[in-house]
């Protein structure tokens, strides 16, 4: 019903399959998301709504947050192969480095990048919240020597995404962090 519909009106699919009553908008986003590559995420994927590159893709603040990774693509990761890792950091708390680091993976994720998102606030860790898993095995383990790197997470809603949480608040993180495993591991 909806090819004929389209045949005699020239409308495109989705907007025939809509003026028909048989399709909804979402039916046709989602149709369109699986043809393009696009993801789109199930209500209960875990994931929190600070995540805006997952939940609200077509936001202003998501198009700036592209902007702002294909400046890094072109002037820091293309440029010199050892410019593998990206390190986000300020001086304070509650300055958006947790929005911006999770929101930044989720993007040159959605590249076909595997990405790494590596929670390194051992004071104040909230990646694991924004990305809805278990924060306990984490970085702080493995500097301390008590894990490895089972400690990532894969996120089945984000394909080519993982976590490393920042793991149990030590009572020396600037410590670990200095320490020499955090080199090699990185």
């Amino acid at each position: 019903r909806i090819q004929s519909h389209q045949d005699k009106t020239g409308q495109l699919f989705g907007e025939a399959g809509i003026a028909l009553g048989l399709l909804g908008a979402q039916d046709v986003q989602g149709a369109l998301s699986l043809q393009f590559g696009h993801l789109t995420l199930r209500h209960d994927a875990g994931l929190g709504p600070e995540l805006v590159a997952a939940w609200q893709p077509a936001s202003e603040a998501v198009e700036h947050l592209r902007s702002l990774r294909s400046q890094l693509m072109l002037r820091w990761f293309e440029n010199d192969a050892r410019h593998a890792a990206l390190a986000v950091v300020s001086p304070g708390r509650a300055e958006g480095r947790s929005f911006l680091v999770a929101n930044l993976g989720a993007l040159f994720a959605q590249l076909g990048r595997r990405t790494l998102v590596i929670d390194a606030d051992l004071r104040h860790p909230r990646q694991h919240r924004i990305f809805g898993v278990p924060g306990r095995a984490g970085l702080s383990g493995i500097l301390a020597g008590r894990g490895g790197t089972e400690a990532v997470v894969d996120l089945p809603a984000l394909p080519s995404l993982s976590l490393l949480p920042a793991g149990i608040a030590p009572p020396n993180p600037q410590e670990l962090l200095a320490r020499g495993v955090f080199t090699r591991l990185l």
